[in-house]
């Protein structure tokens, strides 16, 4: 059981007969001890009440600490989550530009297929067509030589600047 200030200082000490103690020497020493042990259990009542906030304090701290710790590790996975994802959409970029860039190279080459055929077409156009204007200067040619009166072939160079020749020498 422990004893308080109130108990010390309410106690009674049971008086004898023959060699008791001093009643007042008795009185003033319990309340000296009484006053002592006031002061030391209400130093005593602070410290714990300190202690107990100290705890707290100390707990609310390793909360706070435990708190900034994830926090810490969120930031750090979500800025690595963050590079990671930004690398693959660069990647994604490059790869489609890349895919572009070889559709553009393909349709040109393409294109520029397609023009080397329809010149070669056209340079076959114009040789067949050559050809065919020839045969039809020469049979005209033909027919104004057989059908002239005297079979003469009339001089036109004089009156349009070009000389009377064959149409087989001219290329």
């Amino acid at each position: 059981m422990r004893i308080t200030p109130l108990d010390i200082h309410q106690h009674e000490f049971a008086r004898k007969k023959l060699g008791g103690f001093d009643e007042a020497e008795v009185s003033d020493f319990l309340k000296k001890v009484g006053r002592e042990y006031e002061a030391l259990y209400a130093e005593n009542k602070s410290l714990k009440d300190q202690v107990e906030r100290l705890t707290a304090q100390m707990k609310d701290y390793l909360e706070l600490e435990k708190t900034l710790k994830q926090t810490l590790i969120s930031a750090q996975k979500a800025s690595g989550d963050i590079k990671n994802n930004a690398e693959k959409e660069a990647q994604l970029i490059v790869r489609e530009a890349e895919i572009q860039s070889e559709r553009i190279i393909d349709e040109a080459r393409q294109e520029a297929e397609q023009i080397s055929r329809d010149i070669r077409e056209l340079k076959k156009q114009k040789r067949l067509l050559k050809v065919e204007l020839r045969t039809v200067l020469e049979s005209y040619m033909s027919l104004m030589n057989e059908d002239g009166p005297n079979n003469a072939k009339p001089d036109h160079s004089q009156s349009t600047g070009i000389p009377n020749k064959p149409l087989s020498d001219a290329h």
